[in-house]
């Protein structure tokens, strides 16, 4: 996955971000809501993309919560360009529920498998790279 990951951020930079999520909302998306407060769907969305959407640091992971609205969102991005491949948005629909969306690039690894992954990761509660089924 290293090289795929390198070659992917070389790409970004000489095209000017060409790839990445796009902004007109084409690319694949799943949307749901959990039973687990909103800052444990954080902390495992964080440590989920640590894991495995960063690859061997070639990727960065950005965090931003908001206490007060209660929403949060973690984003993986090229660092040359800044081109987001992966994002989990997620905000309180009460105390013990989230609503989470799942948003990735389309192209491998930041493919659908990777968003089966992302989801069973909160779901489940701990930090999976491959959604088994």
């Amino acid at each position: 996955m290293q090289k795929p990951l390198i070659s992917l951020s070389v790409l970004f930079a000489l095209t000017g971000c060409a790839g990445g999520i796009q902004s007109d909302g084409s690319s694949p998306s799943l949307s749901y809501t959990v039973p687990r407060h909103y800052q444990m769907v954080y902390l495992r969305a964080q440590n989920q993309a640590e894991q495995c959407l960063r690859g061997e640091g070639h990727m960065v992971v950005r965090v931003n919560i908001d206490p007060t609205a209660q929403s949060g969102v973690v984003s993986v991005q090229d660092p040359i360009s800044g081109t987001e491949v992966a994002r989990t948005e997620l905000k309180a629909v009460d105390v013990r529920h989230t609503e989470v969306k799942h948003t990735v690039w389309g192209r491998h690894p930041w493919d659908i498998d990777a968003l089966n992954a992302m989801r069973q990761s909160v779901r489940m509660d701990i930090s999976t790279c491959f959604a088994y089924r």
